[in-house]
């Protein structure tokens, strides 16, 4: 609950310094929202990323280069994971997807550290 009211602080100072904000800062103001919205995501569990599917998707499109393609890494694995629904042999062969999706998550927990200094909810 901290680290939730604390990004929403964050995002909420952020977003009064919009006016004329770079791509970067929206960016970066958008990552903290996603934040405040992936705590509850297990990145083991593909049917959790159904929760975050139309956020990653925003922050796939206004992503820098660096992280550009791991988002679409993401995106992609939240999308089938959405077409499994509640198929468990479905859900159980996307799971073997999950390390290169979870490589894909630390690139942009690193990214969004160094250059947004926004902590995304760690890998359990």
């Amino acid at each position: 609950m901290k680290r939730t009211l604390a990004v929403l602080a964050t995002v909420a100072a952020g977003a009064g310094v919009l006016t004329g904000c770079t791509d970067q800062q929206a960016y970066c103001v958008d990552l903290a929202k996603y934040a405040a919205k992936a705590v509850d995501v297990d990145p083991q569990k593909p049917v959790d990323y159904v929760k975050i599917l139309d956020e990653a998707k925003k922050l796939q499109g206004s992503a820098p280069k660096d992280v550009k393609d791991d988002w679409g890494v993401v995106v992609a694995f939240a999308e089938k994971a959405k077409k499994a629904g509640s198929d468990a042999a479905r859900l159980a062969e996307l799971s073997k997807q999950t390390p290169k999706v979870m490589t894909a998550y630390k690139n942009i927990t690193g990214q969004a550290k160094d250059s947004c200094k926004v902590d995304l909810p760690a890998l359990k």
